[in-house]
């Protein structure tokens, strides 16, 4: 880990404050009218020294229930500077709280998953190079969520 937890946390404290979230324990939320971002500090379980930032996003207009922890879908960001962790969560909340960037990416992981069906998958033989999968974060939304998102 190259930024301690402690002094991330003093660093992101007032500048998340001053993008409007709330913080509670390891946890800063902000909501909007159609998002709630989440901001998530989460200890390992493995070493009391390593932590994980996961930012979330919850989105409101949508009944599928997300997860408590992380909201409808997350990201892992790499805990290099606190700098960096800073510049790429925000960066990652703009681009995924854009509905029409949202729904044009659910469409593309739809249409990949039906080219690479999970057994396909599981082989030792997919090529992911000749056929780049979506980005991580949306393989979390359940079905219902995405059907969902498109209606928006």
């Amino acid at each position: 880990m190259n930024v301690k937890e402690a002094e991330l946390i003093a660093y992101i404290k007032p500048i998340l404050k001053l993008h409007g979230f709330r913080k509670k324990a390891k946890r800063w939320t902000k909501t909007t009218d159609r998002f709630t971002y989440i901001f998530f500090i989460q200890g390992s379980s493995y070493n009391k020294e390593d932590y994980y930032v996961r930012p979330g996003i919850v989105i409101n207009d949508i009944s599928a229930v997300p997860s408590l922890i992380y909201g409808h879908f997350h990201v892992e960001i790499p805990v290099t500077t606190k700098e960096e962790i800073i510049t790429k969560s925000l960066e990652w909340f703009s681009r995924w709280a854009d509905i029409d960037y949202l729904k044009k990416e659910v469409c593309q992981l739809a249409a990949w998953e039906r080219r690479n069906p999970i057994g396909k998958r599981r082989s030792v033989g997919m090529k992911y190079d000749e056929d780049s999968m979506p980005d991580q974060c949306l393989f979390d939304l359940s079905e219902e969520a995405r059907e969902q998102i498109l209606k928006l």
